[in-house]
């Protein structure tokens, strides 16, 4: 289901960029539907009953905001989960990136990609490179990557199946392929050079479905550009995030659309359609907040 955004709140995080080109998360307001630090969105006059629990929790959680410190790993348990659901979120307990009961991250956010099914016996997707593809002329595979193309592909195949228990990365390489024109590149499954899938007897290599092995492939192999603002970026633009308690990259989106300097995403995630700001701030008040969230724009199709 898509979901779509009318609500504002204060203290939404937004977008600074740092020295080393690579944006982090800043204070300011924003149109979005998540909500806020003690669980209720702005234009409400009045806190629910239910998320009155959260006021406490939503008092530590400004001082420890303006202190710049951590807060509690049981600090995104505090917020009810119906104020979650009703912002059309999952509950934390369905979030890999929310630290559970005993402040562990609940999934394992390793860089090995974890199919849902058994890829020895997995064939190609549809529409899988051909030959004729694969002897593509030199002025072909320079092409640019088609950035609408990649938007348009992913916003009309939301709904498509996932076949990884984290999705992201490989929904992001459908969209490349199918809708940006990006090439396929033959090499070792895990190696950053090679981008393919259903072939060597595999489904698919890493590159394809890992956030962070697709980051490296496209800065590397693809001569991405990094975005340094978000009000720079494009429709087609690849969004990575990496969160403070997680050692990769470990999610990425497809920028829709840009609004005013803001960029709408399109992902497989908690949320399919959603905003770059809105992301950010579900996390910005838990103990794993998101640490960086990089912006490319792949140029080279081969």
């Amino acid at each position: 289901m898509r979901n779509k955004l009318s609500r504002t709140i204060t203290g939404a995080a937004v977008l600074a960029l740092t020295a080393g080109g690579v944006i982090t998360t800043g204070t300011a307001n924003a149109v979005t539907d998540v909500p806020g630090a003690s669980g209720a969105v702005a234009e409400t006059a009045s806190i629910t009953t239910e998320a009155a629990e959260a006021a406490e929790a939503a008092e530590a959680a400004e001082a420890a905001d303006s202190a710049s410190i951590d807060l509690p790993d049981s600090f995104s348990a505090a917020v009810p989960d119906a104020v979650w659901t009703s912002g059309g979120w999952p509950a934390p307990s369905a979030d890999p990136h929310l630290p559970d009961a005993n402040g562990d991250i609940a999934a394992d956010q390793n860089e090995d990609p974890q199919p849902l099914i058994d890829e020895s016996v997995y064939g190609p997707d549809a529409n899988p490179a051909s030959a004729a593809a694969d002897s593509a002329t030199a002025a072909a595979a320079a092409a640019p990557i088609n950035g609408h193309g990649t938007a348009n592909w992913a916003y009309n195949n939301l709904d498509t199946r996932w076949e990884y228990r984290t999705d992201c990365a490989n929904f992001v390489s459908k969209a490349l392929y199918n809708g940006g024109g990006m090439k396929m590149r033959p090499g070792g499954r895990k190696a950053d050079n090679a981008w393919w899938q259903g072939r060597y007897g595999f489904g698919k290599s890493w590159s394809w479905t890992s956030a962070d092995y697709l980051r490296r492939h496209v800065s590397k192999w693809r001569n991405a550009k990094t975005i340094p603002h978000q009000y720079d970026a494009k429709v087609g633009d690849l969004v990575f995030f990496k969160w403070k308690r997680e050692r990769i990259y470990n999610h990425v989106a497809i920028v829709s659309a840009m609004v005013q300097g803001r960029a709408r995403i399109v992902q497989h995630g908690l949320k399919n359609e959603t905003t770059l700001n809105e992301v950010i701030n579900r996390y910005a008040h838990t103990s794993n907040p998101i640490e960086k969230v990089t912006i490319v724009r792949p140029k080279t199709r081969g």
